[in-house]
């Protein structure tokens, strides 16, 4: 995932230096150290999912768990810095725009929470042509979208606005971070994609392989499936337990409660944004309108797609409830509450 989300190509095997560029924490003081880049490097407090060659890892609570990604563009003899940040990356004392990569040459220095970095390299300082740099931002455009059947689980916060408008805003994001904490762990066990999260929507993906001639799945469609609804039915058993620890309360004096839909279908995906996977599309659509009625009047806290339900062979329980009209929709969407037997 992290090998194309910026411009910028990786140098033929065998002909890059064995280390064409380094990244320094606390430049020119005592304490300083070096991490190599080789290709492309993710500075953050966990950085998920990145191999150590890969990975610079700050222990800064400032510091976004995935907080920037640098990719050295070895045609073009340029390196370029991306954003992914909560708090923000200053370059030479400028706030960067988030998910856009801007140019980076050695020397320059990066700030992020209380840390300073500093790009040191003998390459990567050519200056190229605008229209170069626009032909290469366009190339990737094109080739990294693509058209993928997914399973796709969203996760709503039940009644988010009513509590967002009485909530302090730092104790809202402090809460909402411990919940999705949580979820981000139970993610990871089912071998599922943080696509995106956007204040209460928690959006995850599972890619798989198309549907065979004649109509059945492959094997791998169906436990991409099945891990997807497998996530889905941990974490809404998980959240009433995690949500009896916070701080923010629903609009009842109860704790918070999440609704969660699951959809099978294609989806336009892209890389370009940065880290986190862009997927659009009607099956997106319609995953993140379940989510939004799950939970709520009397309806089970996980609903999943008639596709979902045809794709995942046994073990989990399946009711059977009337189709929904879901908002923006004129199809209505055969779904089903799902739970552990």
């Amino acid at each position: 995932m992290h090998g194309d989300s910026l411009p910028g190509r990786s140098a033929p095997l065998g002909e890059a230096d064995p280390i064409p560029a380094t990244l320094v924490v606390a430049p020119d003081r005592a304490e300083e150290r070096s991490a190599p880049i080789y290709d492309w490097l993710v500075v953050g407090r966990e950085c998920a999912g990145v191999d150590a060659r890969h990975r610079l890892l700050i222990d800064d609570l400032a510091i976004s768990r995935t907080h920037l990604e640098l990719r050295l563009d070895f045609e073009l003899d340029q390196a370029w810095l991306t954003d992914h940040s909560t708090n923000g990356t200053r370059l030479n004392g400028q706030r960067i725009e988030r998910s856009v990569p801007v140019r980076i040459k050695p020397g320059d220095r990066v700030r992020l929470g209380a840390a300073e970095l500093q790009f040191r390299s003998r390459r990567f300082a050519a200056e190229a042509e605008a229209e170069a740099i626009s032909a290469s931002t366009e190339l990737k455009t094109v080739r990294h979208v693509t058209v993928s059947d997914m399973v796709m689980v969203v996760g709503d916060v039940v009644a988010f606005s009513t509590i967002a408008e009485s909530t302090d805003d730092r104790v809202l994001l402090e809460n909402i971070d411990r919940l999705f904490r949580v979820l981000r762990k139970i993610l990871a066990r089912h071998h599922g994609t943080l696509s995106n999260y956007a204040g209460d929507a928690f959006f995850a993906t599972w890619e798989t392989p198309a549907i065979l001639d004649g109509g059945a799945p492959d094997p791998a469609a169906a436990d991409a499936a099945r891990a997807a609804v497998a996530f889905a039915v941990e974490a809404a058993e998980t959240v009433p337990r995690v949500a009896a620890s916070l701080d923010v309360r629903d609009p009842g004096g109860g704790p918070l409660r999440m609704g969660w839909g699951v959809a099978f279908g294609p989806a336009a995906v892209s890389l370009m944004t940065g880290m986190l996977v862009t997927v659009l599309g009607d099956t997106t659509n319609v995953a993140f309108r379940l989510s939004g009625i799950a939970g709520r009047e009397g309806l089970p806290n996980v609903l999943v797609t008639s596709a979902v339900h045809r794709v995942t062979a046994g073990g989990f329980a399946f009711t059977p409830l009337p189709a929904v009209q879901v908002k923006g929709r004129r199809q209505a969407v055969e779904v089903l509450g799902a739970r552990r037997l």
